[in-house]
């Protein structure tokens, strides 16, 4: 066994990435309200959606799946929160005006909705939304005919959207309620994405709302005809953050339920980003003394986060137990050999005319020694999103706990800053949510990358890659075909079985192993 370091893994990106809601009053004192909606926004040759499908690098053929896209704008009035002198949430500004937009991708027909809606909110990271989760899990929603939709949730984002389309998205407003000479000159961000004019800290109530209105029989609904009966939110890297605050902070204030009193989301997904937790309001700078704001406390709707092993040095703050407690359902993933920055995710980015109309300038390729030579990871870290999606589900309908799995085995490092992950005699991770690649690996899986030159640094902190086995290496492992894919066959039928996979997903690994060709 020897020792693989993370002391860089993630560090410069997490802070660029990573860190990288009829109109009536939102209160504290109240139930979520409904918001005001608009379209679907008609689409031409030249007006569509930002993010949309079929817009991506590889366009995605949604009608071919019997799926809808539609997109909409939302309106209502949001309150921003702070922090009280007892360190409890209150309100720091009430009803302050937005607009925002979703972009709905649903069944064609009724009959093929789960009943279930997924609320991912969009990650803005690069300046512009990113429907991540949606990258990752697509085939999933698509299998059980469940509903997506994606949520711009902060003013840099939808900055872009009215530079992308300055009439479509004409309406959209984040406005700073405070008067200029009160509002932050600096305003509070990691990113260096805020500016005094736009105020993030709606989103909140704007997650609240948006939440709310996909679960009411108000005519302005977009989903009204389909039966929603649970409605879960995501988010990945920057975004799951924010759902980390909304959790610990926002899930239990009245402005986070519904008027039966049930809360708004059945459940939670955090993808790869638990230990940051966003500011209330862009103002602040920190949490009260004393706020344990990466941790998810417990709540009786079901927590769900996984995490890579490429981000793990980041968000070993965001550890705790696992818990069947019915007032605290929690289950924490730590994945070995996944990575941040993921080749399938490369390939379902907007296209480079739309960023460019965004305003957005395109980024260089980094040069990263690894990738250069071996490409970018195809490692199936969405296999393990797409079970984890299918066991909150379990949990919420049927009460039904996820599988359990161990964290990474790490170590400190020498100099007690750093954090070094354990591995194998084939240089891979140990302990974690073990899988095939790396229990019956035919190859090394590095969870980083290291830059050739400083300006690289940033994106190849988060970009792993794999190095395959030399033949010989193969033939001593496995001496015949039959023998690599039976005990494939093995693990996999045991991770069906207690749920660590879906069948799907499992019969893709076993095909997989059935084409691998090295004999």
């Amino acid at each position: 066994m020897s020792i693989r370091s993370l002391s860089s893994a993630g560090k410069v990106f997490f802070s660029v990435l990573v860190f990288s809601f009829f109109i009536c009053p939102a209160s504290i004192y109240g139930a979520a309200s409904i918001p005001l909606v608009t379209g679907p926004l008609k689409v031409t040759e030249e007006s569509y959606p930002f993010c949309a499908a079929a817009r991506t690098i590889v366009p995605q053929d949604l009608s071919r799946l019997g799926y809808v896209e539609e997109e909409f704008l939302v309106s209502g009035k949001a309150n921003i929160y702070d922090f009280d002198s007892a360190g409890k949430v209150a309100v720091k500004t009430p009803d302050a005006p937005y607009t925002t937009r979703i972009l709905v991708r649903r069944p064609a027909a009724t009959k093929k909705f789960s009943g279930n809606v997924i609320v991912e909110l969009l990650n803005p990271s690069f300046g512009y939304d990113l429907d991540l989760e949606w990258m990752f899990s697509r085939e999933h929603f698509v299998e059980h005919g469940d509903i997506w939709i994606g949520l711009t949730v902060k003013p840099v984002a939808a900055k872009a959207l009215k530079k992308f389309d300055p009439e479509r998205y004409a309406a959209i407003s984040w406005a700073n309620p405070l008067p200029p000479g009160k509002a932050c000159p600096i305003p509070a961000s990691s990113l260096l994405d805020t500016v005094p004019e736009t105020e993030n800290g709606l989103a909140w109530d704007i997650i609240s709302q948006v939440g709310a209105l996909v679960r009411s029989s108000e005519k302005q609904n977009p989903l009204k005809g389909f039966k929603v009966e649970y409605v879960y939110a995501t988010g990945y890297s920057q975004t799951a953050g924010y759902l980390t605050t909304y959790i610990n902070f926002i899930c239990p204030l009245p402005g986070a339920m519904l008027q039966s009193g049930r809360p708004v989301y059945d459940g939670y997904l955090l993808g790869d980003g638990d230990a940051f937790a966003a500011v209330l309001n862009q103002c602040l700078q920190a949490f009260p003394q004393g706020a344990s704001a990466a941790i998810i406390r417990p709540r009786k709707e079901p927590v769900l986060s996984i995490v890579t092993e490429n981000l793990l040095s980041m968000t070993i703050p965001a550890r705790r137990p696992d818990s069947d407690a019915a007032n605290d359902r929690y289950r924490r993933y730590e994945v070995p050999g996944a990575v941040h920055a993921h080749k399938r995710v490369m390939e379902l980015v907007p296209r480079p005319e739309d960023t460019a109309r965004a305003g957005i300038s395109a980024i260089p390729a980094p040069d990263c020694m690894g990738p250069d030579k071996y490409g970018l990871t195809d490692f199936h870290f969405e296999y393990l999103m797409n079970a984890a999606f299918a066991n909150l589900d379990a949990w919420v309908r049927s009460n039904l706990p996820p599988p359990r799995a161990q964290f990474i085995e790490t170590v400190r490092g020498g100099d007690s800053s750093s954090l070094e992950v354990k591995v194998d005699e084939h240089g891979n991770a140990l302990g974690g949510l073990r899988t095939p690649y790396l229990d019956i690996p035919v190859a090394t899986y590095y969870a980083q990358s290291k830059p050739a030159d400083e300006k690289s640094a940033r994106l190849c902190s988060t970009q792993g890659y794999k190095v395959p086995f030399e033949k010989g290496k193969m033939l001593a492992l496995y001496p015949t075909h039959e023998s690599y894919w039976s005990k494939v066959s093995g693990m996999v039928d045991a991770m069906v079985k207690e749920r660590s996979l879906t069948e799907a997903d499992g019969a893709k690994i076993k095909k997989e192993a059935e084409l691998l060709s090295v004999w």
